[in-house]
């Protein structure tokens, strides 16, 4: 766990998760040394980020995490990361009324 603690939170907590949900305790390390492995691969910052998406689908295996590195969606920003784009209001913008 010091490890995954020092790559970041989010894969301290996707490993916890790991190992609560495995059955057997020899293939929930190995998938933990795995996920741990990505690492040195593809740096903290990606395997961060992918930890967090994998949480966000529920799914808690190697697989999962490298499925989402190779398609590179560990770049696409998460649903709460996108900032608003909410339009501004002053009297140059024409409501839904305009086009009536």
């Amino acid at each position: 766990m010091s490890t995954a603690s020092a790559i970041g939170e989010s894969v301290a907590a996707y490993i916890a998760k790991i190992l609560a949900r495995e059955v057997y305790p020899e293939q929930s390390y190995k998938s933990c040394s795995g996920v741990l492995s990505f690492a040195k691969r593809v740096g903290n910052t990606r395997l961060v980020n992918a930890c967090k998406r994998a949480d966000s689908y529920g799914i808690y295996n190697y697989g999962i995490i490298d499925q989402i590195l190779r398609t590179k969606a560990d770049a696409i920003p998460m649903e709460d990361e996108i900032p608003n784009t909410d339009m501004p209001l002053h009297e140059n913008v024409r409501g839904a009324e305009y086009y009536e």
